[in-house]
């Protein structure tokens, strides 16, 4: 711990310290700011906030299997805040940190996962962590250099919203906004009670966005992913992006990206997906409704052994996370499944009401179909296996339904707010368990069962 402190402090006297990475766009598109509203204090040379959440989740059958013991709970009060110094016009820093007591309240022993895995209970442990550490230094109005660990979000979150340790350069250039950066998550452990693994995947990321029109953001974008073990691969992530609000009642998005390099299994890595919807709202009705329809693609590989793997993947450090005409922001893709757009097509609908002045409602309903058939969806939040039943493959996935309610100003208190956000996911023709009943040697198969996702936040 003594080391950490003093690399901390190191940093903290030597370098331009620490504040918010913003892409180019200013307030994200469609997304609210990732942490409520705090008490601010303003100076010419210092400024700071703190606040607060409590989440408490819980999670049932996410193996899709009544018949195996795996529900649990947790909860964890959270406490953060930051402080900027701002000593003149061309430098500026930031000390942000987080200190979290996660408490379990419901968990197995062990878990048996579906493919056989044994997984244990696992051991939490209160966590101070530095989100952000860094400093700029602006030699011109046109030019920013940035070191030191800052959250990098883009207005999307599709493609990252992760504190890395970086140097960062941004440039200006007529109407055009660039930022190129080399990262690394956790090169550094920052955390001042809990051992982190050090990272082993290096970041090299351009973006690009152009602010020539007043109602439409292009952008563009490239990634590269340069894991020093095999285990994630080697490989770009590239793309563009049209975001906008032509009109006060309706905003849409267009993201289109495309892999190239290598896979953890050394394969030709040829994946592209594509995300598109928009946002209609009617704020002089009852409710203020607002509808939403989306329509994301991510592709397959039907053909594992040709040599090239087709698949999809997103970068590893997005969150896909997002909000539509309310306050909360949630998993974009559902908050049960909360896959990566990799073998999905997924169609979404939602509608919003703003039932009181500080009370937003959001239901929102997504089908998932694959692409290819599989097994298992990157990255998702089930741990349930697809297509065990070889005389019944299929690429119905299912569909889940989601429910967001965001409150705020609770009891006239402007800092206390309260959210949840609920999902309930019904399996697709896709999954069926098989029956401990049967004969192991010759398996029977039933229909999967739903699973349930629940996640509580007190924000003050």
């Amino acid at each position: 711990m003594i080391k950490k402190l003093a690399w901390l402090a190191a940093i903290f006297i030597s370098l331009p310290a620490f504040a918010q990475f913003q892409l180019p766009g200013g307030v994200r598109e469609g997304t609210p700011q990732t942490r409520p509203e705090v008490p601010f204090r303003s100076e010419l040379e210092w400024s700071w906030a703190y606040g607060s959440d409590s989440e408490l989740t819980y999670r049932r059958d996410q193996d899709l299997d009544k018949a195996r013991r795996d529900n649990w709970s947790l909860f964890a009060p959270t406490f953060f805040g930051f402080l900027d110094w701002r000593p003149n016009s061309w430098f500026s820093s930031r000390l942000e940190a987080t200190l979290e007591v996660p408490i379990s309240i419901q968990e197995e022993a062990t878990v048996i996962l579906p493919d056989g895995t044994v997984v244990p209970k696992t051991k939490y442990r209160t966590s101070v962590l530095i989100d952000q550490l860094y400093g700029t230094i602006k030699p011109t109005s046109d030019l920013e250099l940035t070191l030191g660990r800052r959250n990098f979000e883009d207005p999307r979150l599709w493609l990252y919203d992760a504190a890395l340790d970086a140097a960062i350069v941004g440039f200006k250039l007529a109407d055009f906004r660039t930022e190129v950066s080399m990262s690394r998550e956790n090169l550094v452990d920052a955390d001042l009670l809990v051992n982190v693994p050090r990272g082993r995947v290096n970041n090299f990321i351009w973006y690009t966005e152009y602010r020539g029109f007043e109602d439409h953001k292009p952008a563009f974008y490239a990634i590269k992913r340069n894991d020093r073990t095999p285990a994630e691969g080697n490989f770009w992530m590239a793309g563009v992006r049209l975001m906008g609000r032509p009109r006060d009642e309706f905003n849409y998005w267009f993201d289109y990206g495309f892999n190239r390099g290598r896979d953890e299994l050394n394969q030709k890595l040829r994946g592209s997906a594509y995300d598109v919807g928009g946002t209609y709202r009617w704020a002089k009705l009852p409710l203020s409704p607002a509808l939403t329809l989306g329509y994301a693609r991510g592709t397959g590989d039907g053909n594992p052994n040709d040599g090239q793997n087709h698949e999809f993947r997103q970068t590893g450090l997005q969150s896909n996370e997002t909000r539509f005409a309310g306050l909360t922001q949630f998993k974009r893709y559902g908050e049960t499944i909360d896959p990566e757009i990799s073998n999905l097509k997924i169609f979404t609908a939602g509608i919003g009401f703003r039932v009181a002045p500080q009370v937003f409602v959001d239901v929102v309903h997504h089908r998932y179909k694959l692409n290819a058939i599989a097994d298992q969806i990157r990255n998702w939040a089930l741990t349930a296996q697809m297509n065990q039943d070889d005389t019944a493959l299929s690429r119905d996935v299912g569909h889940e339904t989601d429910i967001i309610l965001g409150f705020r100003n609770l009891f006239g208190i402007r800092r206390l707010g309260f959210e949840v956000r609920a999902g309930l996911f019904k399996p697709g023709r896709a999954f069926r368990n098989v029956d401990p009943a049967g004969d192991p040697d010759n398996p029977t198969f039933r229909p999967a069962n739903k699973s349930l996702s629940v996640l509580a936040v007190l924000i003050y």
